[in-house]
């Protein structure tokens, strides 16, 4: 339990330091996910990445960041071709917005949605895709 309360310590703290940027005001939200929405580049995903991701997944994406060894189910290794290539951006999207029990996994992977706006994860997952794994999304 008072791993548990560490973790959720650190997380909003790490939370309140950022301020993320805000939707857009008015008129219909398209689809944070689809197509058009991905042609930026990977703006800051990795300074967001480190700044949000790196306590749990390491500053390389392993899964072997400081507050790993605090959880009972360990962080993915995201520097993993094998395993990334075989998650799409829009479920990687939903875990990183609404966290890993939104798709049946550990509730570790807490939800960002407050922390990040859409582009701004877009921006990690690019990130993820270029500089981590050096992976795309494939098929079956």
């Amino acid at each position: 339990m008072k791993k548990i309360s560490s973790l959720l310590l650190v997380g909003a703290l790490l939370g309140a330091g950022f301020f993320a940027a805000g939707q857009a005001v008015g008129g219909q939200q398209s689809d944070p996910t689809a197509a058009s929405a991905w042609k930026a580049g990977n703006e800051d995903g990795g300074g967001n990445f480190l700044s949000y991701c790196m306590p749990c997944h390491g500053d390389t994406g392993k899964g072997d960041g400081m507050l790993s060894e605090d959880l009972d189910v360990k962080p993915r290794n995201l520097s993993s071709p094998k395993f990334l290539s075989s998650k799409s951006d829009k479920y990687l999207f939903k875990v990183i917005k609404d966290g890993g029990a939104s798709v049946g996994l550990t509730e570790n992977m807490t939800p960002f949605a407050e922390q990040l706006s859409d582009k701004e994860i877009r921006n990690i997952i690019a990130y993820l895709r270029k500089e981590i794994c050096k992976c795309e999304f494939k098929e079956d």
